[in-house]
């Protein structure tokens, strides 16, 4: 005869029961459902992209919290943030995700049948700048790849990332920006700021180049969504001069911003400015020079970024590889 056990259980429910066997067999749900929390930040966010009920998102992250027998999440009103365990669990286990996600991907890709696309987000001046020459060679390599390119700046081409609209991101990060911990980055190049302004300016003869001197000035600079734009409006913010700063107009590219210095919106800042040639005068334009002005307001560091755990198709490592060659 067998002893009975003294061991506590949950009500409703027996070693074998069937809900125990299905909360085993879903556990891979649960643990998606709090990477896709860490992303979302709300139950209801997450239940959209998963395509599930609220109530079914909260309880697969209750199983989860029930199962490892700690907490995983705090909720405040309509928003939730993850403890210390919960990130450490989502840092462990997103590339598990993201590699189950990609199995389709990899099959397919295996098969070599699958329609290719390849979606790259980057800013304006580097799909026209340092990326013309990857983009070229890939599309005579790769005729058969759809080859979408999204012009974004840096913080904007970070949203579309994050929100899995795109495989790879060229994009700058201003000093003090997050790193996203479900992506991985490859620095590409440092870009020097530069300042420029007419030729008859006092600042183009000063000696030294100040902050205060500077932020006196009408400003031209990239949107305010580009990392060079944040990295220029933390510097005046840590010498206390932001609320100082007279933006006149914003500019996509470089050679906008020494046009628009050229017909006498203000003067500019922005990275690697001396690689374009200043616009030949016209009519009522003024000669452009071009000033070095990193000891005052540093590098800009582009990085390639994808995400991390993900299967890679050969047709987008393809160009990863050609952009690490350019750089």
């Amino acid at each position: 005869m067998k002893a009975k056990s003294n061991a506590p259980r949950r009500i409703g429910t027996t070693a074998d029961s069937p809900a125990r066997r299905y909360f085993k067999e879903v556990r891979f749900r649960q643990i998606r459902a709090l990477v896709e929390l860490s992303r979302q930040g709300s139950f209801a966010a997450t239940a959209a992209a998963m395509g599930l009920a609220v109530p079914s998102v909260w309880q697969q992250i209750r199983s989860l919290e029930d199962e490892y027998g700690v907490q995983f999440v705090v909720a405040e009103g309509s928003k939730v943030s993850l403890t210390d365990d919960g990130r450490a669990l989502v840092d462990l286990a997103a590339p598990l995700v993201e590699s189950f996600n990609g199995l389709r991907a990899m099959f397919e890709d295996q098969r070599s049948t699958a329609a290719r696309t390849l979606t790259v987000v980057a800013p304006s001046a580097m799909l026209t700048g340092a990326l013309r020459r990857p983009i070229i060679l890939y599309r005579q390599n790769h005729p058969k790849v759809k080859l979408v390119l999204l012009d974004r700046p840096s913080y904007m081409a970070r949203q579309v990332l994050e929100q899995d609209q795109a495989d790879l991101a060229i994009m700058g990060m201003a000093t003090g920006d997050e790193v996203m911990p479900q992506f991985q980055y490859q620095q590409l190049v440092r870009y020097a700021f530069y300042l420029m302004c007419p030729a008859n300016h006092a600042l183009a003869r000063a000696r030294q180049l100040t902050l205060a001197g500077i932020v006196s000035q009408p400003l031209v600079l990239a949107p305010e969504e580009s990392s060079s734009h944040r990295q220029i409006r933390q510097v005046f913010a840590q010498a206390g001069l932001a609320d100082r700063m007279n933006v006149t107009v914003t500019a996509t590219n470089r050679a906008l911003l020494l046009n628009y210095v050229a017909i006498g919106f203000g003067i500019a800042i922005g990275t690697s400015a001396a690689s374009v040639k200043p616009p030949k005068r016209a009519a009522g334009e003024t000669e452009v020079v071009v000033r070095e002005a990193a000891a005052l307001f540093g590098h800009e560091e582009v990085f390639l970024v994808q995400r991390k755990g993900r299967f890679e198709p050969a047709h987008v490592r393809a160009f990863r590889e050609l952009v690490l060659k350019a750089f």
